[in-house]
């Protein structure tokens, strides 16, 4: 089961390793390490706006989330600490590194730490530090989250997905639930279907790009 987890963690840019290492932690990114993280995604994409610098990094941090909920919908989980998610360089770009013996089986409470956890706790700190919308930083982790669960065919993926779509996973730090809000009003299907974003990501501010073809800028232009 280990190797499974790691070639399936692999494709969210997450690297099961025995001893973690890396540049800093995702706990360090929201505090005394924020201004570094920020500088070094400006760096690297030219751009020069902290709001935008933050949702880039949450656009690749939706990644580790869907890659929990991946090991969630086999009946797995890791348990640990924010301090225990290390960030690392990798083609020019952010991935991250976690601690392999951190993984067990899955408890009925799973769903709900990985929401608040490694969810909430991280939106909260970036949207305040870098003056960006709750909405958007979580649209960002949804977008990697609708991709995982179309391409997750397991009983347990199902059963997940129906709960994250409910209200009580979220409270009560959020009354309702975020994923439920950018479905707009479609089911699971016909979202992963026709993917439409409900927010901008802002990856339109960067140098040289245009708007997303899922982007509501485009479509409020039509």
């Amino acid at each position: 089961m280990l190797n499974l987890n790691i070639e399936a963690l692999q494709r969210f840019q997450v690297h099961l390793v025995d001893h973690a290492v890396g540049w800093m932690t995702v706990e360090e990114c929201l505090d005394e390490y924020f201004h570094e993280l920020v500088k070094s995604i400006e760096n690297s994409t030219g751009v020069t706006n902290p709001a935008v610098a933050t949702s880039v990094f949450m656009r690749r941090y939706g990644f580790f989330i869907a890659a929990l909920l991946n090991l969630k919908a086999h009946n797995k989980m890791w348990e640990g600490p924010l301090n225990k998610i290390y960030l690392i360089h990798s083609d020019q770009t952010i991935s991250f590194q976690i601690e392999a013996n951190l993984i067990r089986d899955a408890q009925e409470e799973d769903l709900d730490r990985i929401i608040k956890r490694y969810g909430h706790t991280v939106v909260e700190a970036f949207a305040k530090k870098a003056r960006i919308s709750k909405l958007v930083l979580w649209e960002n982790i949804w977008g990697y989250v609708l991709w995982m669960y179309s391409q997750t065919d397991t009983e347990q993926a199902k059963i997940d997905l129906h709960t994250l779509l409910q209200d009580h996973v979220w409270q009560p730090e959020i009354p309702t639930s975020m994923f439920r809000r950018f479905t707009s009003g479609l089911t699971f299907g016909e979202a992963a279907n026709n993917y439409q974003r409900v927010t901008c990501c802002l990856y339109k501010e960067l140098p040289n790009t245009a708007a997303c073809p899922y982007c509501p800028i485009n479509k409020r232009s039509e």
